[in-house]
């Protein structure tokens, strides 16, 4: 089992019971007590829980998980738009894109859907099935295990399909994006396919609603300083810096 595997195993035990034991987990993965130690402490270090003697218990920061897809996708849906579009105008003809799942990334593919010269690979399913990208974009669709309520493919199998390519730019939409702590997901298996994307990648490209701003979740993708272009629909307060890339302000 691989170390991201046994993560979202332990987070979904948290979930359940609050706390989990590291001799439990120990027999569970049929690992030494010390990996199991080494996966805690990697965890904590992202924010996703909090060591304790013999184990660990769900993070005090409390941090909820994110609304549904489907409600999602009714939130600020013309800001999405927006975004996208000032997005897809950073892209240029030819380019291969790795795209990850979310309302804002599939904004964005909408307006790739006036392209005819995009090769786009992403692990969503609505992306793959948008009406305009399919017709008139190349577009491929990353194999791997379908999630319960992001319509999305994750795990082992996407992670190394994903490392099969090399991409122009990795275009994301993370839960949160903070001054200090970074770019972050609630969910582990977003979280890892997100930074997957941006290792496999030329340049990275964070589509954020400006609400975001601030917003601290459960699992960390990368630091402020990993990202390239970060397009939003309002300029972040004077404290809030890329310290090498550039803020791009949806019309």
């Amino acid at each position: 089992m691989w170390p991201h595997e046994r993560h979202a195993q332990i987070l979904e035990m948290l979930d359940a019971d609050g706390k989990v034991l590291t001799n439990v987990l120990a027999s569970l993965f049929a690992v030494s007590r010390e990996t199991v130690r080494r996966d805690l402490l990697n965890m904590e270090r992202g924010g996703t829980l909090q060591r304790v003697h013999g184990g660990a218990v769900a993070s005090s920061k409390g941090f909820a998980p994110e609304p549904a897809f489907a409600e999602r996708l009714q939130t600020d849906a013309d800001t999405k738009l927006a975004i996208g579009q000032k997005a897809a105008a950073l892209i240029p003809s030819g380019a291969t894109i790795l795209v990850d799942v979310g309302t804002t990334t599939l904004a964005f593919a909408q307006m790739l859907a006036q392209r005819d010269d995009i090769r786009i690979i992403t692990n969503s399913i609505e992306i793959a099935q948008t009406p305009g990208v399919v017709e008139r974009c190349e577009v491929l669709l990353l194999g791997g295990r379908p999630h319960r309520e992001v319509p999305g493919t994750f795990g082992e199998i996407t992670l190394s399909e994903i490392d099969r390519f090399l991409a122009d730019f990795a275009v994301l939409s993370p839960v949160g994006v903070h001054a200090e702590r970074g770019l972050t997901d609630y969910d582990l298996n977003e979280a890892e396919v997100a930074r997957k994307m941006m290792q496999r990648s030329r340049q990275t490209v964070i589509l954020c609603h400006s609400a975001k701003f601030g917003v601290e979740s459960r699992v960390s993708i990368c630091r402020m300083d990993e990202i390239d272009h970060l397009v939003t629909d309002a300029r972040p307060d004077a404290y809030f810096a890329l310290p090498r890339g550039r803020i791009h302000l949806s019309d």
